[in-house]
């Protein structure tokens, strides 16, 4: 454990902020992708982190910092000049952001330097989203070979991406030779477009099962890892784990190589969500 963790990763957002105000500055939009390579971390990983030492999202900071930049053009030039400013491809596209984020039009607040004033500031304030209580520790996890596929949608259809799954595995395993059910996320459905969430579907086999065609080969190292076993619907899953992450800077751990894992205990297909069982594990860096 080191002293100087949670400095550290607020030295690396403060990097990827400091990259969103050059960009936006010069009238360019940066990509999560680009953020996360600035602070070194992996775009699930970073979303994570971002929301809980900022407060928001990183998208709905993005978005926060173009209309906030914008304003001073709105006021002086109209619309046209806040639409280029901002970066948005359209006026009617900015007019459409600006209202949903602020409730208000670009022709009230351009008119009203009042409510102007008072939504510059709204805008340079993030907006925290509550945590969850849940009883977390950290456990070791043994290293993990299993067998996977890869889905691309909406998390609540992943039954799709884990019936491939078995279907690939089952046509070269007898049934008992599947001992657990795993999942790895890599995206966080709170923000990205549901028919853009990517997934792993995975099976623990035993070591058993020949990769080949959609059926991956992944192998998960083991070790460290911040943990918690949670009862309810496996859909809620995604938003308990921010806990993971807000824990990791509370105890200021460092954060490991590798995705965030999902055991899935009971097949949603026979157990109904309030007692769907699930342990979910962030890794932590080695000693």
């Amino acid at each position: 454990m080191k002293p100087d963790q949670r400095s550290r990763y607020a030295t690396r957002i403060e990097r990827a902020i400091a990259l969103l105000e050059r960009s936006l500055a010069t009238g360019e939009v940066p990509s999560l992708a680009d953020l996360a390579a600035e602070a070194a971390m992996s775009e699930y990983h970073f979303h994570r982190i971002f929301r809980l030492m900022t407060g928001e999202a990183p998208g709905a900071a993005i978005t926060r910092a173009r209309l906030a930049g914008s304003l001073p053009a709105l006021s002086a030039q109209g619309i046209s000049a806040a639409t280029g400013q901002s970066g948005y491809a359209t006026s009617q596209a900015y007019a459409r952001a600006l209202r949903a984020t602020t409730g208000q039009t670009p022709s009230a607040l351009g008119s009203d330097p009042q409510s102007l004033s008072n939504t510059a500031k709204a805008l340079g304030e993030p907006r925290s989203d509550p945590q969850s209580a849940l009883r977390i520790e950290i456990v070791e996890l043994a290293p993990l070979r299993l067998l996977a596929v890869r889905n691309v949608g909406a998390y609540s259809e992943l039954n799709r991406g884990f019936g491939r799954l078995f279907e690939l595995a089952l046509a070269q395993l007898r049934p008992e030779s599947l001992q657990a059910i795993w999942g790895m996320p890599h995206d966080d459905p709170r923000h990205a477009a549901p028919e853009a969430c990517r997934f792993t579907c995975a099976l623990d086999t035993g070591g058993l099962g020949t990769p080949g065609g959609d059926l991956e080969e992944r192998q998960i190292r083991g070790g460290p890892h911040l943990s918690f076993f949670g009862t309810g619907d496996y859909d809620d899953l995604h938003g308990l784990i921010d806990t993971l992450y807000a824990e990791l800077l509370a105890r200021d751990l460092e954060l490991g190589e590798g995705p965030v894992l999902i055991n899935y205990l009971d097949d949603a297909d026979e157990v109904a969500p309030p007692h769907q069982r699930a342990h979910v594990y962030l890794p932590l860096a080695l000693d």
